[in-house]
């Protein structure tokens, strides 16, 4: 499952999750409440049968049914799974024809296949058929145990979205080759609609790709009536994001994540409709949009998405139209999965839930819930969890407690055997030091405001003679370190000090996989047995801030139970990354630094490692050679040795750069909103090259308004070789292209971010002129001009390769040679001469509109001399040179900024 995607960023368990001394009442708008409906799940995503039942999937390999809000004692189905950390059974969706076709669609981890599968079960009543299913998909292999995504939509055409994650393959989101890390398209019965956008270019089951570049996309949904389709996907170090999906588009993981502004995008890519940092939250997981048959909720919530976070423990509305974000419901126990019903209301899963388990077993333990939130119209009480009952020893605290909606204040009154007692106004009510007289004792509590008021159910209270087990945990042994690729054995034993030795059907082992302040599941919960063993995937997590907290429990005859914990921390080394030249980018597991710097790892854990194929630096052009390792692929794959490390990409020249300057760019207001270039221009300079994003700002206050601009950049651009280039032209609003004279791109109209490209054979040293126009309407403001070829990685098109007017040759006259530079000026031109003798030469300069602004005579000395001529009182712009003399005539251009 989804929710164990995060890497790098500490989460603070403390602030959002219950423990087993409190649980907290939802933060909802006013008039809402919510009731938990069904408890001690296993819990990932739901799908809503045409009659109203829900369906909804467990990790472990169950599908239960809730049926007018009970849920069913007997699964529907129970799979074999491979439950290993985030793998398990991810996805589920209900034929939307169920009357006829009543098939339940399930995306699961295949045990000891090492891939996801897609398949369908034929249901009777409210169990699956045995031995209907019907594999419809194989999913290509997984490189780690997380990243597996799995969410499943149906569209008003009857065909199925299928959500897939990268499985720790990162670049294969981005080939067409891999399913892996897209969002596909298939018929209900498996089969592939020819109208898919990457139908033609591709082959076998890759033709079910309907969109590209996903991380985790998690959540799924399709809204009815409108055809828009919503995904989350869960970020890495950066962003969490919240995607509308458009077919044959690009989504930018692993080049882009979140907000792009310092990230290159690929070609088709679409920027998220919604991002968020993660001081925000962590891992964006539910999503659906409030657009039942029956709105019960006020019209301020009408056709809002919502989504929810693992981590923040929120539910929050996003307006698709201006972005708009507001909180919803808050203080759950990590939200999961989430869905409006026609009647109105909206059901969510909550991974960790209400029950007894500590914050350590929030993602793989029986504690997950199922909740209904409703509009009431009041803030009167609403009790939303009822106390349990409680078993407990002679002497010992137990602590009851519940959950209320309703405004505040709230008053708790705590009542024993019907009578008050005196207790904090709280919703948790701690009994202490119990005795035998105790047990039997009836619990409820009275909650009022100034709405009305509300009476829990009683819960009982048990007290025992009996003492809890005494635990013998023998492995792992303390101190003991790890490396990935091990074998985890664990061993133990109990006794009760009234029944003595205990049977293994006693035990119960769970252990969690820990990085930084959140968990993953590694093993369990499993009962029945007092040793196992497990091997240490050297795929998935790849940051060294992890450990693996292994809970050993046993229960006695009467119900008393006792955990003893044990951590085990891994073996460490250091992998350092170079580059030959130093100072190179290197991407490592998705993140990208630039050399040298210092990687931490687990010893064992593989870690990816990719380079350019090519690079800029030290003013010369150097492509990748070898890795000194030996491997010659720019994407490598690297196991972390037990000692530390040098890994080097090693790279050569193959030529120095251009000195090109950037380009020649001519900003004009346009207050008419024509988008026409009328002059006088307001704003002419020397433009390195074409990045900007100017948001809802201006290119220049001074001269330009922040709306209705346009601009002209001209100039030359110089191949690196002779290849077949994409030019890509990022743009919001209007934008057109030429190169060498010929209009490649023509986009001349107002939209949003889009991105275009034109595919041109460019001869290496050879100077194409080039023209690129922008106008800029009402909104944001960017312009991004960038290029790729087989040699050459997608990139900012850089200075050195943009000329703002030809570099004027070395000429000669009647044996004269001239050289000049440089070209553009800014203060001083320099003439350097090669004469056989002594002579005179007249230097005459006239601007663009044909007006002398400079003449000026200057003497020629035999051999090897230079002269300068002043441009500094010159306003910026294009001029004409002219040389003339008894051994010279020649005119050339130059450009002054």
């Amino acid at each position: 499952m989804k929710i164990l995607l995060k890497f790098v960023f500490p989460i603070l368990i403390s602030s959002f999750f219950f423990n087993k001394n409190k649980v907290c009442a939802h933060g909802l708008p006013p008039g809402f409440a919510a009731i938990q409906v069904a408890e001690g799940l296993d819990p990932v995503c739901m799908s809503l049968a045409p009659d109203g039942r829900i369906f909804f999937t467990e990790k472990n390999g169950r599908v239960r049914i809730v049926e007018n809000d009970q849920l069913l004692t007997d699964p529907f189905i129970e799979i074999e799974v491979d439950n290993f950390n985030e793998r398990g059974l991810s996805g589920i969706a209900i034929d939307p024809d169920f009357d006829n076709s009543p098939y339940v669609y399930l995306y699961y981890t295949v045990p000891g296949e090492d891939h996801n599968r897609l398949s369908r079960f034929l249901a009777t009543g409210n169990f699956a058929v045995p031995g209907s299913e019907e594999i419809l998909l194989e999913i290509d292999s997984l490189h780690g145990p997380n990243h597996n995504a799995g969410a499943l939509s149906f569209a008003e055409d009857g065909t199925l979205f299928v959500a897939v994650g990268d499985g720790r393959s990162i670049n294969a989101a981005q080939e067409l080759n891999s399913l892996l890390g897209k969002i596909l398209r298939i018929n209900k019965d498996g089969s592939i609609p020819t109208d898919n956008p990457f139908y033609n270019e591709t082959f076998g089951k890759y033709r079910a790709i309907w969109s590209l570049g996903h991380r985790n996309p998690f959540a799924m949904h399709y809204e009815p009536g409108t055809n828009r389709l919503f995904t989350t996907d869960v970020g890495s170090h950066r962003f969490e994001e919240i995607n509308e999906i458009f077919a044959g588009k690009n989504y930018g993981w692993p080049k882009v994540e979140g907000d792009y502004q310092d990230q290159v995008p690929p070609a088709n890519y679409v920027a998220p409709l919604h991002f968020y940092n993660h001081d925000m939250g962590c891992a964006a997981v539910g999503v659906t949009t409030y657009h039942p048959d029956d709105r019960t909720f006020p019209s301020e919530y009408w056709d809002k998405l919502f989504f929810s976070d693992y981590c923040n423990g929120k539910i929050l509305t996003l307006n698709p139209l201006n972005g708009e974000i507001a909180d919803f419901a808050t203080d759950i126990n990590r939200p999961l999965n989430l869905l409006v019903a026609p009647d109105g209301t909206l059901y969510y899963l909550a991974r960790a839930g209400f029950g007894d388990g500590s914050d350590e077993d929030n993602t793989t333990s029986s504690n997950g819930t199922l909740w209904r939130i409703f509009y009431t119209g009041n803030d009167a009480p609403f009790i939303a969890v009822q106390p349990k009952d409680r078993l407990v020893s002679v002497g010992e605290t137990a602590i009851f407690e519940i959950a209320v909606s309703g405004a505040d204040p709230l008053q708790f009154k705590w009542q024993v055997n019907g009578s008050n007692v005196n207790a904090p106004n709280s919703p948790v009510f701690v009994f202490e030091n119990a005795m035998l007289v105790d047990s039997g004792s009836l619990i409820r509590c009275i909650v009022t405001n100034i709405e009305g008021s509300d009476t829990t159910r009683t819960a009982t209270l048990q007290v025992t003679a009996n003492q809890r087990p005494v635990l013998n945990l023998s492995q792992p042994a303390e101190g003991v370190l790890y490396k990935a690729g091990d074998k985890m054995i664990f061993s133990g034993t109990a006794t009760d000090p009234e029944e003595g030795s205990l049977p293994p059907s006693n035990l119960t082992w769970k252990i969690d996989f820990h990085h930084a302040e959140h968990t993953h599941p590694a093993y369990g919960p499993i009962g029945g047995i007092e040793s196992d063993s497990f091997v240490i995937a050297k795929n998935g997590e790849v940051s060294e801030d992890v450990w693996f907290r292994i809970n050993f429990t046993a229960r006695d005859g009467q119900g008393l139970t006792k955990t003893e914990h044990r951590l085990v921390y891994p073996l460490k080394s250091t992998i350092s990354v170079e580059t030959k030249p130093p100072g190179l980018p290197v991407d490592v597991d998705g993140t990208l630094n630039n050399a040298p710097f210092p990687t931490k790892s687990v010893v064992g854990v593989i870690h990816d490692f990719s380079v350019p194929l090519t690079a800029v630096t030290d003013d010369s052009l150097y492509v990748f050679k070898e890795w000194n390792t030996g491997q010659i692929e720019v994407n490598i794959a690297f196991e972390a040795p037990e000692n530390d490390f040098v890994l080097t990409a090693e790279y050569e020249a193959v030529q120095a750069l251009s000195e090109g300057q950037g380009l020649i760019g001519t900003y004009y207001d346009d207050p008419l909103k024509n988008f026409t270039f009328q002059e006088p221009y307001f704003l002419r300079r020397l433009d390195p090259t074409i990045d900007f994003d100017w948001g809802l700002a201006s290119p220049n206050e001074e001269y330009l308004g922040n709306e209705f601009f346009v601009v002209r950049w001209e100039g030359y651009i110089k191949p690196l070789f002779t290849d077949t280039f994409n030019l890509h032209l990022i743009t919001n609003d209007g934008s057109r292209l030429w190169i060498d004279n010929q209009l490649v791109i023509d986009k001349w109209f107002g939209q949003g971010t889009n991105e275009y490209s034109a595919q041109l054979l460019l001869e290496a040293e050879k100077y194409y002129p080039i023209r690129l126009e922008f106008f800029e309407g009402i909104g944001d403001a960017k312009v991004q001009l960038l290029w790729s070829s087989p040699q050459v990685e997608r990139s900012i098109v850089p200075s050195s390769q943009l000329f703002p007017a030809l570099p004027v040759p070395p000429f000669m006259g009647e044996e004269l040679e001239v050289s000049v530079f440089p070209n553009p000026v800014t203060d001083f031109l320099t003439l350097q001469f090669g004469s056989p003798a002594n002579t005179t030469m007249q230097v005459t300069i006239f601007n663009a509109a044909g007006q002398m602004v400079i003449s000026e005579k200057k003497e020629i000395e035999e051999g090897r001399s230079e002269a300068t001529i002043s441009f500094k009182d010159l306003a910026n712009g294009v001029y004409f040179v002219k040389l003339s003399g008894d051994l010279i005539s020649q005119s050339f251009e130059i450009i002054k900024h």
